[in-house]
């Protein structure tokens, strides 16, 4: 009697076992498709799905493209930058001369320069 209760309920444990394998592909396929899917629609208007993780024997440098960081120098300094924004920052910040006084003269021509920018500005007015 025992031994057919032990042989009944390890049957079970094993036809449980064997639907949870059987649950678990049919989940991991479902998502594998809904994943395929979303990569799809991105790559439609732009983006591209990256895996967290490498498969086994996959290198991390996405088939051989190899990403290189840009950088840049500033021309006066040894400042070095990996985008452009930042080093016209720290340029007109750091290198750039100060604006003249108010006691010392203006270049010859500001002001014709000004208004002439200044007419060039405002809308003409017409005669009604």
């Amino acid at each position: 009697m025992l031994g057919r209760l032990l042989s009944k309920s390890l049957s079970d444990l094993q036809r449980a076992k064997l639907d949870l394998a059987k649950r678990a592909q049919r989940q991991a396929t479902t998502e594998r498709r809904i994943v395929e899917r979303l990569g799809r629609a991105l790559a439609g208007v732009g983006y591209r799905l990256e895996p967290l993780t490498l498969a086994p024997g996959a290198s991390p440098n996405h088939g051989g493209m190899r990403r290189r960081s840009r950088v840049l120098r500033c021309p006066h300094c040894d400042r070095r930058f990996s985008h452009p924004l930042p080093m016209a920052r720290h340029i007109t910040a750091s290198h750039k001369r100060a604006a003249p006084t108010k006691s010392a003269p203006a270049p010859r021509g500001a002001a014709t320069r000004k208004r002439r920018r200044r007419a060039r500005k405002t809308p003409k007015k017409t005669a009604r």
